[in-house]
């Protein structure tokens, strides 16, 4: 009697954002302003509240920002610090029974523990990073999403944008040859059309073999400069809470 084949193994379940280059961010930069070859672009630090400490309230938000150069497990201990410091103000009056259920507003101990429940649903921290120090973020995020097997901690990752702004500081030598040099080559079109005599009527005076694209470029090279511009970057927020 002939054996039934075995189903096909199936891959495991895949968890979801496990790497960054399966997120998906929004692309806003439509019309981002040209800038000629002279300007230098000076990035602004992107500007962050104080850092959370363990001791900072169930109202305010927690948050850690990760740059590219901060070592991944020292932001999983803090994340550590700062949900275990919430569990302890939420369980601080559970175990006390002094008083019994007139201290407690009337509450069981069952209804207690529904609240300290709900209060550490509500301890969330959130670590942040935009551009290439997303990979750190989602790094942190895998890790304490698996620790002790998965079942201390819940994540969940967002992504979104942020508006930066960018100074823009002119090169003035560097400006004045890219200038010397637009006047240089206009003067040079210019002599060759008047050396070969060659212009036709009704064809846009002035146009050489280039001439007016000259013209055009060193008009543009005296256009006034924006002192600054702005742009979106891609932002990740990776929210850790305790299970």
């Amino acid at each position: 009697m002939p054996q039934p084949t075995p189903p096909p193994p199936t891959a495991p379940a895949t968890k979801p954002h496990s790497h960054p280059e399966s997120l998906t961010f929004t692309k806003k930069n439509q019309n981002m302003t040209k800038l000629p070859k002279y300007a230098k672009i000076t990035k602004r630090p992107i500007p962050h509240p104080a850092p959370s400490t363990p001791y900072t309230g169930s109202n305010v938000p927690k948050t850690i920002y990760v740059s590219t150069t901060t070592p991944k497990m020292s932001v999983v201990t803090r994340v550590r610090k700062l949900l275990r410091q919430a569990e302890k103000r939420a369980t601080a009056g559970l175990h006390s029974t002094k008083g019994g259920r007139q201290q407690h507003g009337g509450r069981t101990q069952a209804e207690r523990v529904a609240q300290v429940q709900e209060a550490l649903r509500r301890e969330e921290v959130h670590v942040k990073a935009t551009g290439r120090a997303i990979a750190k973020a989602v790094a942190v995020g895998e890790y304490l999403r698996d620790a002790a097997g998965g079942g201390e901690f819940r994540v969940t990752v967002t992504t979104g944008s942020v508006l930066v702004v960018d100074d823009v500081e002119v090169d003035e030598a560097a400006k004045k040859r890219v200038v010397e040099g637009a006047e240089r080559m206009r003067r040079e079109v210019e002599s060759g059309s008047a050396v070969k005599g060659e212009k036709r009527e009704g064809e846009g005076e002035g146009k050489g073999e280039g001439g007016l694209g000259e013209e055009e470029e060193g008009e543009d090279e005296e256009e006034e400069l924006p002192e600054s511009r702005t742009r979106w970057v891609n932002m990740v927020d990776v929210v850790v809470g305790l299970k």
